[in-house]
């Protein structure tokens, strides 16, 4: 066996994990202490649109993850309806969607605590977006790990960080190796696992990867404007805007 990005060795990783006996569950929901559990997570950082496959593949599977979305990504835009569509679907698969919390880039942090700026992007997105009461913090800074909040879970608290094995795919790398045969071995008895769409299933090759999610978002801004300012619209019918 291949340890790759491909999605066919994240099934692999998957299968390894119910062989092992575990079970996959989401943070918001009970544990007993004494489980073989997998808290299996999803920051998607760059596209809604790369997790697609993802999701199906664990749906397919009978395995259930939480997806964490970014509100003010560069990259998307939680008010898309091209973006509410994909996070239906994959809500419709029996997956849960989370908050991805960038905080030093959250205005509204300014005069509040990390608690009650993280409460306000759950009340502004949550009428869109059935969120549930589950953040996770892009970039963690020491601040976030240990802290729990009385209205949502944190995925850095102890209990799914410190008190159990994290791995993570940050980066495009395992930091101790493919977790594939510690899975099946069931080394660890409770374990989250964070993985980032955007890595599994598509090109190696960094440059291609990177330009073919800057030219989507272009092509998405090209569309806006010719759609809505009239000037520009004579410029992409005449191939002068791509």
């Amino acid at each position: 066996m291949v340890c790759d990005f491909s999605l066919e060795h994240y099934s692999c990783i998957l299968n390894n994990a119910f062989k092992a006996g575990y079970e996959f569950k989401g943070f918001h929901e009970p544990v007993p202490g004494n489980s073989m559990v997998i808290f299996l997570r999803h920051d998607i950082d760059v596209s809604v649109s790369m997790a697609v496959a993802m999701a199906e593949l664990e749906a397919s599977l009978g395995v259930r993850s939480t997806y964490f979305v970014l509100p003010n990504s560069p990259l998307y835009n939680l008010l898309e309806v091209e973006v509410t569509e994909i996070l239906s679907k994959i809500r419709s698969m029996g997956h849960w969607i989370g908050l991805h919390v960038d905080l030093p880039n959250t205005p509204l942090l300014e005069g509040k605590t990390i608690e009650e700026a993280t409460e306000v992007l759950f009340r502004s997105f949550s009428a869109l977006i059935p969120f549930e009461p589950v953040v996770s913090y892009h970039r963690p800074t020491k601040e976030v790990f240990g802290l729990t909040f009385k209205s949502f879970t944190n995925t850095y608290e102890n209990r799914f960080f410190k008190d159990i094995k994290y791995l993570s795919d940050s980066r495009k790398n395992w930091r101790e190796g493919c977790p594939c045969q510690a899975i099946l071995e069931g080394k660890h008895q409770q374990l989250q696992l964070l993985t980032h769409p955007v890595w599994w299933g598509t090109t190696d090759d960094l440059y291609s990867l990177g330009s073919e999610i800057i030219d989507n978002r272009a092509s998405k801004l090209v569309d806006y404007l010719a759609d809505n300012v009239t000037p520009f619209k004579v410029l992409k019918d005449n191939n002068h805007l791509k």
